[in-house]
Order: structure tokens, then sequence, then C-alpha cells
């Protein structure tokens, strides 16, 4: 274990029980990157609310902690408007006259007719879908040869006032509040994701982790855990878990995020080291490997973090035994 993973498992076992508690939840549902949704109420963090069963305002006081713990790492996502008054991202923008106040803007376009120099708002030469100028009733086709747009601007319908630059207010679908730009809040939100260090020492006490050793230890496995292989290169690797019975040899990693960079990572040290089976167990909902796995020669067990072991392993662990072992399966079956 390198030093930087030595600080995090003592900042991890200064959290207590509580805290680890509620990141070990999380590995459980396979979710390490927690990403913020925009909903009417508030920007919420749906995944940790649902795991650790608390509001928004506590998730996001322990979001914070454990960013200052260092256990969970921060990354920027982006800006978003928020109300004044509830904090909800649900705003309606409208635009509003800088004199009386009204939403009733609209915006226009001045035109001036090249042949006859008649200028006016667009609407003036509007007559159902053409453009027809007003003083010679000449009909404006071609924009840059029949007529020109030489400026524009917004006109209040309600008072007739007209300025370049409307005033932009924000109106709150939540709670009804209004805002100006000045007023409303701009705030940062944030990608929570968890450490690999953080990962490493918490996924040991999965009930799948365990359930997945007792598994090989019943089946008469000598176990290391969390320990480096030296392949044939000479280079060391390490493994979640390496298994030995007799001539048999498991090389067993887990993947929380179910990305291809874990199984290609395995696939290298599987070349290297050569055991007799390699296997990583997927507690992802994703299928990718699934998928690689089949290509890559690696053995892939779906499951969840909070299971007593992968489905299918024991019966798996089985048949590898009788294929390891054909003499002695032969004679167990005779008797």
């Amino acid at each position: 274990m390198n030093m930087e993973t030595t600080q995090v498992a003592v900042q991890i076992d200064a959290l207590g029980e509580d805290t680890q508690d509620l990141l070990r939840k999380l590995i459980k549902n396979g979710v390490i990157e927690l990403k913020p949704k925009m909903e009417k109420n508030g920007i919420r963090y749906p995944q940790a609310e649902e795991a650790w069963k608390m509001d928004l305002n506590e998730t996001k006081s322990t979001l914070r902690k454990m960013e200052k713990e260092g256990i969970l790492k921060a990354d920027f996502a982006e800006r978003i408007l928020t109300c004044q008054d509830c904090g909800s991202p649900d705003l309606h923008s409208k635009y509003a006259c800088p004199r009386c106040k009204s939403y009733n803007v609209e915006f226009t376009e001045l035109l001036e007719h090249i042949k006859c120099g008649n200028i006016g708002p667009k609407e003036s030469f509007t007559k159902g879908s053409s453009l027809i100028c007003s003083r010679c009733q000449g009909t404006l086709v071609k924009q840059v040869t029949d007529y020109r747009v030489i400026g524009n601007y917004y006109q209040c319908e309600k008072c007739g006032y007209r300025f370049d630059k409307p005033e932009v207010i924000h109106a709150c679908q939540n709670c009804g509040a209004t805002s100006t730009y000045q007023e409303a809040k701009y705030i940062k939100t944030f990608v929570y994701k968890m450490t690999e260090e953080a990962i490493r020492d918490l996924q040991k006490e999965l009930p799948v982790l365990k359930g997945t050793k007792k598994t090989l230890t019943d089946k008469g496995y000598k176990l290391q855990v969390n320990t480096k292989i030296t392949g044939s290169s000479g280079a060391q690797s390490s493994f979640d878990i390496f298994a030995v019975k007799n001539e048999t040899r498991l090389a067993i990693d887990v993947s929380i995020t179910g990305t291809k960079n874990d199984i290609v990572a395995l696939l290298a040290k599987k070349v290297d080291v050569n055991p007799t089976k390699t296997i990583i167990i997927d507690l992802s909902p994703s299928d990718e490997l699934t998928n690689l796995g089949k290509i890559y020669g690696i053995e892939v067990f779906k499951a969840a973090g909070n299971q007593d072991s992968p489905p299918n392993f024991d019966g798996f662990l089985t048949s590898l035994d009788s294929k390891m072992n054909p003499k002695k399966s032969a004679r167990t079956g005779g008797e």
C-alpha cells in the first residue's frame, strides 16, 4: 500500500462507522460518481439521496463534508441559474419593457425600400405573406436588391416605448418569484467522484466480496487479498483476490464502474501472470464487460454489492475443479 492509499485509509477510518456505511451503500449500488440532476424543486443528487435516505439539504451537506475529508473529489460540472428564493433551476426567462415593466414587447426590424427610399418597421411592410411598400406599393422580394435591413429594436406594445435591449426577468416555475439577472443565483454544480483508494478500502467489506472469499475458501482455495503477483516480465500485478488450489490459479478483480478500462487493465495482467482463469466481478448495471469478456477470454460474473456471492460462481468452481482433476471427479461420481 503506497503512502497516498495509507492516508486515504486513515481518513476513511476517521470518518466514523456511520459515514463509512454511507459510502458502502453507494458502492453496493455500483455508484462511484454522483452527477447533479436539475429538478423543479432544486439541484439534486438522487442516487445519494436514495441510497442514504436523506433529503436534499442533508445530502449536499454530507457530500461537502466528504469532499473536505478527501474521500470524494468534486469536479466542476456547469453553472446553473437558480431562483433567489427557493433555489429551483426551473426558471422561465422573459423580456420586459425597461419603462413600464410589461412583458408585452415585440422585436422588429427596420426596413428600407431601396427603390423609393421608404423606411419603416417590418410590420408596416407586411401584408399577408408578402412585403409591400406602403408608399409606392412595390413588392419587396429579395433582400439587398429590393430592400435592406438597416436596424432593429424592441417596442413595448403597452406603452409604445422603443429600446435596443429589453430587461431580462427570470420567473421561477416552482415558487413564482421573479428576479433580474443581478438577483438570480448563478451557482456552480459539481460531479462528486469517489477516489480509487477509497473504493479499494471500502469494497473489501462488501457482502459480495466476503461471500466470494468464503466460497473460494470452502472449495479449498488459499487466498491472497489485495496482493501483488510477479509475472513473467518481472513486473508486479495487483489483484483484488488471487486464489490458489493445487495447480489452479485464479486471478480476480472487481469492477464497480463496468467500464472497458477495467477489463483491459485485467487483460494486461492476465497476459503477464498467466493464471488458470481470469475473473472479473462486475457490480455495474452495464453489459459491456460481459461482451468484452468473451473476446478477451475473461470470465465475467454480474453481481450486486449486497449479494452473498456472484450467481453461478459456486457452480463455476465445481465445474473447473472437475476439469482440473478429472480422475478425482470420476471417483467421486462412482461412489
